[in-house]
């Protein structure tokens, strides 16, 4: 009896080492999608949708990468008081729609659900479920284990033969050879998990500088075909929300396919199943948002600027159409600040005045790298100087026409500023020795004129005459943004 026992706990302990190391192999293995490597971060945006409070979303967005980009949580929040979600993720078929929406009413209770109708029609036809396996995996991954992921795998393989169910179970068959590039955030994975964003992702970027709107061409017997399987799981869709008493609303971003198919078939649809269906692609409708191209560009990949008008517009119809009340939530008021600090990021590569851009840069969410090339003194006006000591420069430039150049000011480690004749070559980290760089300068007296700042053995200096900056954001690990201003001459920006 007791050599069974033992032989008992023997096997309970390996089946525990096993189990453990098995889920420990898959988290690391398993790709990490977040805003350090990722214009769409769905690892850390899922994972933060786990950590909301219960029942204490109101509102969930669901829909592809043109949907993450157009509904920022956040300002719909600061405007209206709307608690909301954005739960789209990159080129998201309606078939990953639905099971994120069936995921999601496990922890939530939303009273509206809104789709973007992109991904309705076929994009991938040599894909089954109409998106390919890299960006379903992306999709699915993060979801939990539950009967509702089971279900989704399960239905996945059964469309998509060639898709391995087990895979997902253990997703070290797929992802195996990710062990000769793992990463810090694929170790380390607790310190890179949530977000802030509620799911929503800026573009820095400005947009095209005209838009042709949709105007109905008075076909009214052409309705396009949607693709097979997501009609069906648009069908699931209407039907979930239906019995959970949830207002479903469909809408047709801007840049989205148009036409009077297209938009005859989402009418009848919205007619014959008592949904909403807004076509912002048409002119009316797309007037309304009120966004002026190209700085707010509401077109296909909404930029910020874009999508502060977009969200505004949105939040106001659920605000007047669907009664959705104003709600202080401590979830939302606690992110106010990481979120106009994103703006800041976004506003940055814009900004080109030198004093404009030097105020802008002196936050101690950034680490400043500046080494110069060629001379960088020249054109420092007294305003410029003043602006330089307010980041903590102390050297004041005078007499020191095409010396070298390098500094770096850190929250962390503090200023280190070097300058003189020859070439000169600063060393050191930052984030607790897990970001390196190396810098140098040679100014036109050492008989050269470059500028070299590598971080992470990444080259971002310009290497252009003048002070080569390059601005690095500690909490979101990564540069956002690099520029050369000529501070020899005119002080231009050059990007």
């Amino acid at each position: 009896m007791h050599t069974r026992i033992k032989s008992i706990a023997k096997s309970v302990v390996f089946l525990t080492i096993l189990i453990t190391s098995l889920y420990y192999i898959n988290r690391t293995l398993m790709p990490k999608y977040i805003y350090k490597n990722s214009t769409w971060p769905t690892t850390s945006s899922y994972n933060q949708f786990y950590k909301m409070d219960r029942n204490s979303v109101d509102v969930l967005f669901f829909g592809s990468s043109v949907a993450v980009n157009a509904f920022s949580p956040q300002e719909i929040y600061n405007n209206y008081g709307i608690r909301s979600y954005n739960l789209g993720s990159e080129q998201q078929s309606v078939f990953l729609s639905y099971y994120w929406l069936k995921e999601a009413l496990r922890f939530q209770s939303p009273r509206v659900v809104v789709l973007d109708t992109r991904f309705l029609f076929e994009l991938h036809p040599e894909n089954p479920i109409n998106t390919t396996e890299g960006l379903t995996r992306k999709c699915l991954d993060p979801m939990k284990w539950s009967p509702v992921k089971a279900e989704a795998v399960s239905a996945l393989c059964k469309i998509d033969s060639e898709q391995s169910e087990l895979s997902y179970y253990l997703t070290n068959i797929r992802f195996h050879t990710r062990w000769e590039s793992l990463t810090e955030y694929d170790i380390l994975y607790k310190e890179v998990q949530t977000a802030k964003l509620k799911g929503y992702s800026p573009i820095e970027e400005y947009g095209p500088d005209t838009y042709e709107t949709y105007t109905f061409g008075g076909d009214l017997e052409t309705v396009a075909n949607p693709h097979t399987i997501m009609k069906e799981y648009l069908d699931k869709m209407t039907e979930l929300c239906e019995e959970e008493g949830i207002s479903f609303i469909l809408v047709s971003l801007p840049g989205n396919p148009m036409s009077d198919g297209i938009n005859n078939m989402l009418s009848l649809y919205a007619e014959e199943y008592k949904v909403d269906y807004y076509n912002l692609c048409e002119t009316e409708m797309y007037n309304s948002i009120g966004a002026i191209l190209p700085r707010e560009s509401v077109i296909i990949h909404e930029n910020l600027w874009g999508s502060i008008k977009m969200s505004k517009f949105i939040g106001k119809m659920l605000s007047e159409n669907y009664g959705i009340s104003e709600v202080e939530d401590y979830q939302y008021e606690e992110t106010r600040d990481y979120y106009e600090h994103i703006i800041k990021n976004c506003e940055l590569p814009h900004i080109i005045n030198i004093n404009e851009y030097l105020q802008a840069i002196n936050d101690d969410r950034y680490t400043i790298f500046i080494s110069a090339s060629g001379d960088s003194s020249a054109g420092l006006t007294d305003e410029i100087k003043q602006n330089l000591r307010s980041l903590g420069i102390s050297n004041d430039f005078e007499g020191k026409y095409g010396w070298s150049y390098c500094a770096v000011i850190s929250p962390e480690t503090g200023i280190n500023e070097e300058t003189g004749i020859e070439k000169i070559i600063c060393k050191g980290s930052i984030r607790d020795r897990k970001t390196i760089y190396t810098i140098s300068s040679e100014g036109e007296l050492s008989g050269n004129s470059i500028s070299s700042i590598v971080i992470d053995w990444t080259e971002y200096s310009k290497n252009m005459r003048g002070m080569n900056i390059v601005v690095y954001d500690n909490s979101l690990m990564k540069v956002v943004d690099t520029v050369c201003f000529n501070t020899s001459g005119d002080c231009a920006a050059v990007r």
